[in-house]
């Protein structure tokens, strides 16, 4: 169902993310300007259209993209010819080469995740001692009007006339939550921040994600 949905939304993407302001590959960018350069490898882990890949490729970096949906690859392939593209599930194992990357990035994936531990888990295998991982999550925040239930559902943010593919559930989880999963598998965690990602279609309200800075220790 998930596969579907972005095979349909691939060639919409980038119209339904402008519309709804999402900021989350802005964030990363901003995030990473002191983490890696010009002949580093960067892992991006859900790459979509590129959106997130952008930056690095302009900084010089080496970027591997891996996605579920062979269409929203195909965009990217298009926008970004530089870009390395493996189609992968990222519920399960990464068809990446160990101890291989200075950075691994992550945009609006974590809360699609059926497995979010095995993803950090991996994450801590495909990166060099020292390197990082930068990612965002939908967070849990109480009394907010859409993210206070804990279990949504995914919504494209436009008329969507194959609605029935947007019924799998998006998981949203608190900061405690993944910092002890980051600390269950050696990471350390250098920073966080809450921000605003998008703003919600139906009811018109700002979404709040927040992106983590981890490590995985050089010793």
């Amino acid at each position: 169902m998930v596969q579907a949905y972005f095979d349909w939304l691939a060639g919409y993407y980038d119209e339904a993310t402008a519309a709804c302001a999402w900021a989350a590959p802005s964030a990363l960018d901003q995030d990473s300007q002191s983490l890696v350069g010009a002949g580093d490898w960067v892992l991006d882990l859900g790459v979509g259209t590129g959106q997130s890949a952008a930056p690095f490729l302009g900084r010089g970096c080496h970027v591997v993209g891996l996605d579920l949906s062979l269409a929203m690859m195909a965009e990217a392939r298009q926008k970004h010819p530089d870009l390395w593209l493996v189609r992968a599930d990222l519920d399960r194992t990464w068809p990446v080469r160990p101890a291989a990357f200075q950075l691994a990035i992550s945009a609006g994936v974590y809360e699609c995740l059926l497995d979010p531990q095995g993803f950090i888990a991996r994450a801590w295998e495909a990166l060099v001692p020292g390197g990082h991982l930068l990612f965002t999550f939908d967070e849990y925040v109480p009394d907010h009007p859409v993210q206070s239930e804990r279990v949504g559902r995914a919504d494209s943010g436009l008329d969507n006339p194959i609605a029935h593919l947007a019924g799998w559930k998006m998981h949203r989880h608190t900061l405690e939550l993944v910092s002890g999963w980051l600390a269950a598998v050696g990471f350390e965690l250098l920073a966080e921040r809450q921000f605003e990602a998008d703003i919600h279609s139906a009811f018109q309200v700002p979404i709040y994600y927040r992106i983590i800075l981890a490590r995985r220790p050089a010793g």
